[in-house]
């Protein structure tokens, strides 16, 4: 029996977002026969490491990473000083580029076996982590739209240094590819979409209990981060012009965040809108929705997008990175400009006419998911 391919996969953190969400599903799909794979959360922070899939490694880091995904801003804001006195002694590291050989250092002290591939599952700082080490090969997952958003605009030099060790960039769409090389002069990179966990959806869609209340006028879900990026602030621009002017409508919201208590401060007053909160399983409210809409400033590549579609419900989103290949047809949904004046439009126009929103539903009862041809893609790689 040939040996097994030793896998390291890095990542910063593990709260509720694409990244550890679709990392989880990757290392998960992965054969065991085939792979042994292992993880490092650089700071062991998040509700997703409670889905680390059966089987995964998860080895311990150091004190030195705890501050890795904090902001000066967030930590000052908490008090937390020591915290705070951690992320200045980091990102002066990083702005000396004395970082690369303290990461040296404490990787020393993590990792005690060799691996055949390293895998930074978050560009930015895994980056630059993977690039210091000495593992055979060393690949950098994108997942974000550089030329919207650039995480890594303030340690430029660090991360194209670290950029020539890698021997793979792989975004999960076309446009975050090309945004990326764009960005940092780089064309060692290829595009593979993110995997679905295709049966979780199924499963989930079955529960037995939904929020979702039926109703004679469409209703409406989003799934996302209460977080900046996702837009969501638009999104509840556009239902309260919509219901001003006669569409009326249920607006329910999923998820949690830095900005909640900022979205139901601006949802004060508006009866259509339901905040659900987090959950693992929202696929049964997705599916006995009429519409997802996801009014994202910038994406890489929405998996929920995907899952709603599973899940047999159409979807209104903005054109960000990923949209064009995931919104392949009419039956999938529409994708607006992205702007407030064409979302406001776009949920118009769902909202005149849910016959045709019904029958969008029934015409995705038959979709389907490339993900066998995905997992190929990825185990071609790794």
């Amino acid at each position: 029996m040939a040996e097994k391919k030793r896998i390291l996969f890095v990542n910063d953190e593990m709260r509720m977002g694409g990244v550890a969400r679709v990392l989880n599903t990757l290392m998960a799909a992965l054969p065991k026969d085939q792979y042994e794979v292992d993880l490092l959360v650089l700071h062991q922070e998040g509700m997703l490491l409670k889905e680390i899939p059966e089987g995964v490694h998860l080895l311990n880091s150091t004190p030195f990473f705890k501050p890795v995904d904090e902001s000066i801003d967030q930590l000052m804001k908490s008090g937390n000083v020591p915290q705070l006195a951690s992320k200045i002694r980091l990102v002066l590291y990083m702005k000396t580029g004395m970082v690369i050989s303290r990461i040296r250092k404490e990787r020393k002290k993590i990792i005690t076996k060799p691996y055949d591939v390293e895998v930074a599952a978050k560009e930015g700082f895994c980056t630059i982590f993977t690039a210091a080490g000495d593992s055979r090969r060393k690949i950098n997952w994108v997942l974000t739209d550089y030329s919207v958003c650039n995480y890594s605009q303030n340690h430029m030099p660090l991360v194209q240094k670290a950029l020539q060790k890698i021997d793979l960039n792989v975004a999960d769409s076309t446009q975050a590819l090309t945004a990326y090389e764009q960005v940092f002069g780089v064309s060692n990179g290829i595009s593979i979409h993110n995997l679905m966990d295709v049966d979780k959806v199924k499963q989930g869609m079955k529960a037995a209990e939904s929020d979702i209340i039926p109703s004679d006028t469409p209703n409406l879900i989003t799934v996302a981060r209460f977080h900046p990026q996702k837009g969501l602030d638009r999104l509840l621009e556009a239902s309260a012009l919509a219901y001003h002017n006669g569409y009326r409508h249920t607006l329910y919201l999923i998820g949690g965040g830095e900005e909640e208590e900022k979205l139901k401060k601006q949802a004060e007053g508006m009866e259509q809108v339901k905040f659900l909160g987090y959950r693992q399983n929202p696929y049964r409210d997705v599916a006995d929705c009429d519409l997802f809409v996801l009014p994202s400033l910038y994406e890489g590549f929405a998996t929920i997008v995907n899952e709603s579609l599973l899940a047999g419900t159409p979807v209104l989103m903005t054109d960000v990175s990923g949209a064009r290949e995931q919104i392949v047809s009419e039956e999938c949904g529409w994708v607006v400009e992205n702007s407030q004046a064409a979302l406001n439009e776009g949920l118009l126009k769902a909202l005149k006419n849910p016959q045709a929103l019904k029958q969008m539903k029934q015409n995705l009862q038959t979709y389907t998911y490339p993900n066998e041809q995905i997992l190929k893609q990825f185990m071609d790689i790794l």
